[in-house]
């Protein structure tokens, strides 16, 4: 079966039985886990759920088949959720006796961000009858804006297109940081399925959406636009208050990939002021100088290295024994360095 956006899965109202594997990857993990909850929830309330990982099904390559055709003992239904490391090579002889094993009545659900379009396991997914994949990509602003108002409804409040945009933009486009502030609108507001509520901004202000995103902002516009000296200070500024760095990469490669799709333009040959100015461009007004002098910067090969070192320090700061903290202050100084050097 051939790869499918995720909004089908999103939009998706049952599981499909004739799917025992479904995979989502790509670099958009905010999407990724958005679906992969999505799809968990229709499998019922009560379903019992078994998690586990490609490390434990390298080791035993039918351990995934066999949990698929195993009733549950205490619930109705069934499901597995399969975290994946790496490019999905540990886990293809499993997936493989999965989707050629007799009987399968329980889904199994994958994420993996670090599986490739290209990798055997996709191509093993678009070669079955039985699997599907969907590949994440970060959406763009119209597209965040089209998810918050989505988002908004579930918790049983109205959005409107001005106040989406601004919660977009109070967020720095992180989705999970949005559906949390969504969700504490809704208790701020008594909302509910059965009691719409409407919001204003004065509602996104009071409730504090914006948490630290001041820190936040001019640590993107310390960090890329290559002012080192003043970076020290802001890293400690935002330890201070509680900024997590997790939060700060995903911010760095939240700009970054708007970097490179305003760099494109660039490259076509439009001057970067006139790009960034440009209502398309999705660049919030306070930060039109500050992207302007970084498209200036960075270059498409600058870009996507950039976008290459921040996945990796996400994936650090994530996995248990690494030194993820100094990796990220290491980090975000060579990148200071790289751009007062480019200046």
């Amino acid at each position: 079966m051939k790869s499918v956006k995720p909004a089908e899965l999103e939009r998706q109202t049952r599981l499909d039985p004739r799917i025992r594997f479904t995979l989502l990857t790509g670099p958009d993990e905010a999407t990724m886990g958005a679906v992969a909850n999505h799809l968990a929830g229709l499998a019922g309330k009560e379903a019992e759920r078994l998690d586990l990982s490609s490390t434990q099904l390298s080791q035993d390559p039918s351990l995934l088949a066999a949990e698929a055709a195993s009733m549950s003992l205490f619930a109705s239904a069934r499901l597995i959720r399969l975290e994946i490391g790496g490019g999905g090579d540990d886990c293809l002889a499993a997936v493989e006796a999965l989707l050629t094993a007799g009987n399968a009545i329980n889904p199994v659900i994958a994420t993996g961000a670090s599986v490739t379009a290209k990798s055997k396991l996709v191509k093993l997914v678009e070669g079955s009858d039985h699997a599907l994949a969907a590949i994440c990509y970060q959406p763009d602003r119209r597209a965040l804006i089209g998810i918050a108002m989505g988002a908004a409804e579930e918790q049983g409040l109205r959005l409107g297109n001005a106040e989406a945009q601004l919660l977009v933009d109070l967020v720095s486009g992180d989705q999970a940081l949005m559906r949390r502030e969504l969700e504490k609108m809704a208790l701020y507001l008594d909302a509910a399925r059965d009691r719409q509520r409407q919001v204003t901004p004065a509602d996104l202000a009071a409730l504090g959406a914006a948490t630290h995103e001041e820190d936040v902002s001019e640590f993107i516009n310390l960090t890329l636009g290559g002012k080192v000296q003043g970076l020290p200070a802001m890293l400690a500024q935002a330890a201070a208050v509680g900024v997590a760095e997790i939060r700060l990469i995903r911010a760095l490669a939240i700009r970054a990939m708007q970097l490179a799709r305003l760099r494109a333009e660039v490259d076509g040959g439009a001057h970067p002021a006139t790009v960034v100015a440009a209502k398309s461009s999705g660049v919030f007004w306070k930060e039109q100088g500050a992207v302007t002098a970084q498209l200036h910067i960075w270059d498409s090969l600058r870009i996507a290295r950039l976008m290459t070192r921040l996945l990796e320090c996400e994936r650090a700061l994530k996995a248990s024994g690494t030194a993820g903290g100094v990796l990220f202050r290491k980090l975000v100084t060579d990148i200071a360095h790289q751009a007062a050097r480019a200046r």
